[in-house]
């Protein structure tokens, strides 16, 4: 006989359960709520805003917030009296706060990096950050490591070559195919960990990507076209069938 009544397991009692307007898998937002409840970040920068699901745990972990979108998220602002909203193209909008931040001689503790989704724009988020002196000692988390796209946008950055880049692990959480019509066979999801250690002795040091497991990000687009390949075949073997009963 139980002790103790058993903790009900509904999205009341655990929030990152809840189908909400939150972007993220589950296994994604508890990767992310597990980082922010123990990094716990005095500053912090999400790039792509959206509907806020991100926000809302990023705020709640933080004591400052800077949340950078292209469009007007149309958020209550009351409900986040810790966070700064810049609407705007984040790549001029970015730069300008981490040097408002270099001035105050503010280290950013957390960033999640989810906003411009195209190869370039990925890329150019990444540089802004790694060039600043405000991302000494951060964690980085960038979303969709699994789409194709951003993957390049990634790799275009060259992050081993960031003596302060501590360690990189691009399949921290592996991404998905979709199986949904409106999104079949695509590539998203993901989360990719950058630690950046501003203190750490580069040249004498383990190398900073992990090399212990095999990157999926190939592996997930090799094993979405055998999928692909496979229910085509499918497919054709289901259509002869109702061709030949039909004959």
């Amino acid at each position: 006989m139980l002790k103790n009544a058993p903790i009900p397991l509904d999205s009341q009692t655990i929030p990152l359960l809840r189908d909400s307007h939150w972007q993220m898998s589950f296994g994604e937002r508890a990767a992310l709520e597990g980082l922010l409840s123990q990094l716990k970040p005095r500053v912090s920068i999400e790039l792509g805003t959206a509907q806020g699901g991100s926000l809302d745990r990023i705020a709640f972990h933080s004591g400052d917030v800077h949340t950078f979108d292209l469009i007007d998220p149309r958020l209550e602002r009351s409900a986040y009296p810790n966070v700064r909203f810049h609407v705007g193209d984040s790549h001029t909008l970015l730069p300008q706060q981490l040097g408002a931040l270099a001035e105050q001689e503010n280290n950013v503790d957390f960033v999640l990096v989810d906003g411009d989704h195209s190869e370039s724009g990925v890329r150019r988020d990444l540089e802004d950050l790694l060039t600043s002196p405000v991302i000494a000692r951060s964690i980085i988390l960038i979303h969709d490591t699994a789409n194709e796209t951003v993957r390049r946008g990634i790799e275009g950055v060259h992050l081993e070559a960031y003596p302060k880049v501590a360690y990189v692990e691009l399949d921290f959480v592996c991404g998905y195919i979709f199986r949904e019509p409106s999104l079949r066979y695509e590539l998203w999801g993901g989360l990719g960990l950058v630690i950046v250690d501003a203190t750490r002795k580069a040249y004498f040091g383990v190398p900073a990507r992990q090399t212990r497991y095999y990157e999926l990000g190939s592996l997930l687009s090799a094993l979405r076209d055998s999928i692909v390949e496979r229910e085509r075949e499918e497919d054709s073997e289901v259509g002869y069938a109702l061709r030949s009963r039909d004959s």
